[in-house]
């Protein structure tokens, strides 16, 4: 803490000492050196000499008597503090190369290279506040591959609107960065947990951890004092008993394994297995730039407006309901699996189907159906389907036996027939989707089959989001909108009757993707990357 203040009263100190010969006209000498300066010296000059165009050469550091040094110094302690940027990258590097020339005896041309150079260092953390550092070009493109590939794959951003002339041109540097900041997804507390992370990696990390498996309560082992270093270093295990240091995997240790297990989004059974041990065995690098991922993932969510919202995280298999910041309702989700991942994007509910049709998509009918007929011909018929003229719900019924299956094998040859699943207790969708149309053809759904809610890794749908308690969620969006009458529609979800339901206060939903984050317990959680986006999107050095 003494070294924090030392820095501060130092880098206050070093502006004081700084003055510059006044001037009749500074905006003519800001313009003059601003023509005359080399174009590789400054990084962004385009933008720069577009910027004091606009503001008619306006400095935002400089006055005709000195440095502006309380915004200079909220900029370089802002910088300072932010613990996603890398040491060797660009932003860090200008700051220390600011903080020498400060040092210095400075003149007015001196002194207006160094606002141009101060403009250019904030111009570029905004940019970073506001967008992050993922190669979003490049991991599109590897999306676009697998879906080439046929194992889909889709996320859609939502870059942030700033205008961010205006905000340079702002006078407070901390306002404005508060600003830019997001507001949601628990994103300052994730912010907080990296320098903790860091500390651990000062003080050596935590070491790889062998022949540990099958480690479980009242186990006698030479690795369970290794075990419980590991755990202590991160936090998960704190002391409960006099003697904690032998080699007896006791009470302490289980919970602390527990705990961590919980944090990591495993089965919480206090054994280790290979999941357990691989999530073990990550090292601290690894969760940092985990942290640092995700992070920057927040910045590319919609900055929620809404007092209530829904989230579904997809590697959690959790649904979030959230009013004024506050979670709700929690439910269990069941995701797309590997080769049908669901999309990442936003949307908002607008209507509930009660008693659904489940209308197959082509996909569905060439890839699965049309090889089970061939097999089976009485698949259609157990399964409860129905191949109709059109999609209309009342359109004529074809009969099985007059539809040659093996005709629509044949890669390219479109399905003319629809095939659908009437309302009833086997069909895929359960009682109740809830809409919020979009191009994916992706919703929430019941199911029929809810034996799989008890698994704790749940990627098992073609895309579309299954929920375990629907009628809860709908109970909850009844309380909201009046337009919803929910014993009415408690007696139609008694029969087999379709009907749907018109929400007039649509509901934000937000399909987001963060295997980091921070739970109800404020503690940093992880979980697995399903769909491996972890590895393919890259992040820039800044």
């Amino acid at each position: 803490m003494k070294s924090i203040k030392k820095i501060v009263v130092t880098l206050m100190f070093v502006m004081i000492a700084v003055t510059i010969t006044p001037a009749v006209n500074i905006s003519t000498g800001l313009k003059k050196v601003l023509l005359d300066t080399d174009p590789l010296t400054i990084k962004h000059q385009p933008i720069i000499n577009d910027f004091y165009f606009t503001y008619h050469y306006k400095p935002l550091w400089v006055t005709g008597h000195g440095f502006k040094k309380e915004k200079i110094k909220s900029l370089l302690d802002a910088i300072k503090a932010d613990p996603t940027l890398s040491w060797g990258g660009h932003i860090l590097k200008e700051r220390r190369l600011i903080l020498k020339v400060l040092k210095g005896a400075l003149n007015q041309k001196s002194a207006l290279k160094l606002e141009l150079k101060l403009t250019s260092l904030y111009y570029e953390f905004i940019q970073h506040t506001i967008y992050g550092e993922i190669d979003w070009k490049s991991f599109n493109a590897y999306l676009k591959k697998q879906r080439e590939k046929g194992l889909g794959g889709n996320w859609i951003n939502y870059a942030p609107r700033f205008d961010i002339m205006s905000l340079l041109a702002q006078e407070s540097v901390s306002r404005t960065l508060e600003k830019v900041t997001p507001k949601h997804y628990r994103y300052k507390d994730l912010l907080k947990a990296l320098p903790k992370l860091y500390k651990i990696k000062n003080s050596g990390g935590w070491k790889h951890l062998s022949n540990i498996k099958n480690l479980k309560l009242w186990k006698r082992s030479e690795r369970v004092p290794e075990l419980r270093t590991r755990l202590r270093i991160s936090g998960d295990y704190r002391p409960c008993a006099k003697n904690h240091t032998g080699i007896v995997f006791d009470r302490c240790l289980d919970k602390a394994l527990k705990q961590f297990q919980s944090r990591h989004g495993l089965v919480v059974n206090g054994i280790i297995n290979n999941s357990t041990q691989n999530a073990l065995n990550q090292s601290v690098d690894q969760k940092i730039d985990i942290v640092r991922l995700n992070i920057d993932r927040i910045k590319w969510l919609p900055r929620e407006t809404s007092s209530r919202y829904i989230i579904v995280n997809i590697p959690d298999f959790m649904l979030h309901y959230i009013e004024n910041h506050q979670v709700k309702k929690t439910h269990k989700v069941i995701v797309g699996d590997t080769k049908h991942p669901s999309p990442i994007f936003s949307n908002k509910i607008s209507y509930i189907v009660l008693n659904p049709y489940w209308k197959l998509p082509e996909s569905i009918v060439q890839k699965e159906v049309v090889p089970a007929m061939i097999k089976n011909p009485n698949y259609i018929k157990k399964q409860g389907l129905e191949a109709h003229r059109t999609w209309e719900e009342n359109s004529s019924v074809m009969p099985l036996d007059a539809i040659n299956w093996s005709d629509y094998l044949e890669e390219g040859k479109s399905f003319p027939h629809r095939l659908m699943q009437p309302p009833g207790p086997r069909n895929a969708l359960g009682k109740i989707k809830f809409k919020f149309p979009n191009r994916f053809a992706v919703y929430l759904h019941d199911t029929p089959n809810k034996k799989l809610f008890n698994r704790n890794s749940r990627a098992f749908s073609h895309g579309c989001i299954r929920l375990h308690k629907p009628q809860s969620l709908l109970a909850t969006i009844a309380t909201l909108d009046k337009s919803i009458d929910i014993k009415k529609a408690e007696h139609t979800l008694a029969g087999k009757k379709k009907k749907t339901l018109y929400v007039d206060n649509k509901i934000p939903i937000h399909l987001i993707y963060l295997t980091a984050g921070i739970n109800a317990n404020n503690e940093l959680t992880f979980r697995n990357d399903i769909y491996k986006y972890d590895s393919h999107q890259k992040r820039t050095l800044r």
